[in-house]
């Protein structure tokens, strides 16, 4: 039994609920049908949408990229990244652990600001 249409758009990374739903509506697909169930017209018309929207390993290539320009310029966040510490303001006084060992601090080239 396949799943529905928005569960597999689900399955691309870089498209979750909201953006699944958005496409859904877009080409007058009803929630509750199944792949197989799809017109050819509809599966070309997806197909040609998600080749032009970045997903997958483009998105990934974009986002690590993203990361190493912060680590590479010094900022907070880039820091944060390469110390393997939380980025986004959670708190690390007791819920982090240890989370990195203690040779990838010396290995990681952040210069020490003061």
């Amino acid at each position: 039994m396949r799943a529905t249409v928005e569960m597999e758009y689900i399955t691309f990374f870089g498209i979750g609920n909201n953006s699944s739903a958005r496409l859904m509506s877009r080409f007058n697909i009803h929630p509750t049908c199944r792949v197989g169930e799809l017109a050819n017209k509809q599966v070309l018309d997806l197909t040609a949408v998600l080749s032009e929207m970045k997903i997958e390993n483009d998105l990934r290539r974009e986002v690590l990229n993203d990361i190493k320009r912060m680590k590479e310029t010094g900022t907070y966040r880039g820091r944060r990244h390469a110390l393997g510490l939380p980025v986004r303001g959670q708190r690390t006084r007791t819920q982090v652990g240890f989370p990195f060992p203690l040779c990838d601090i010396s290995a990681c080239a952040v210069s020490q600001r003061h």
